[in-house]
């Protein structure tokens, strides 16, 4: 049986000099005692600039088995990859669209942010966009308004949120064949 190419090649290699001539080192070290500390950690730190190549070949029996490997992957199979599959579909009924749920996420967010600002705006009476002034017989009842329906209305679309996140996930989970 004749020996592979990969199998001919040493497996350390000098990166100075390209042989093999670092692998033949000692691996242990031993100093005289005599030399003094100066020299000693010179020379170890010369040792320590050597750097190894290690290469390592992988033989056709370190395959992972055809078992693990699904059937769309097979290169004689027919079966399109699970993101590719309704591709090929045309969808004829008529699909009711759906608000992503970075929308929800958005709209949570700055209701929530209103909410908190008019709570702020009418403990300080101080007028930020000068809409309406502290005197004015509007100003406590829209801010209230805000304040009171601006917290559960962001409480409840960010509930929308995560679960339109779900719902998308749920779908690509079953497209890609995990559920």
């Amino acid at each position: 049986m004749a020996a592979s190419p990969l199998a001919t090649l040493p497996t350390s290699f000098c990166l100075s000099h390209g042989d093999e001539c670092c692998s033949r080192l000692p691996t242990r070290t031993s100093f005289p005692s005599h030399l003094p500390a100066v020299k000693r950690n010179a020379m170890v730190h010369e040792r320590s600039r050597v750097r190894r190549l290690v290469v390592t070949a992988a033989t056709e029996g370190s395959r992972k088995s055809k078992e693990s490997q699904p059937s769309w992957a097979d290169p004689d199979s027919d079966e399109p990859p699970p993101w590719a599959r309704e591709e090929g579909r045309s969808s004829t009924s008529q699909e009711s669209f759906e608000v992503p749920f970075f929308v929800y996420l958005l709209a949570s967010a700055i209701t929530a942010i209103a909410a908190i600002g008019s709570v702020f705006e009418y403990s300080s009476k101080n007028p930020v966009f000068g809409v309406l002034e502290s005197d004015s017989i509007f100003y406590t009842p829209v801010l209230g308004f805000f304040a009171l329906t601006g917290i559960p209305t962001s409480i409840f679309l960010w509930f929308k949120s995560v679960e339109a996140a779900n719902k998308e996930a749920a779908e690509q989970d079953k497209r890609d064949g995990f559920r």
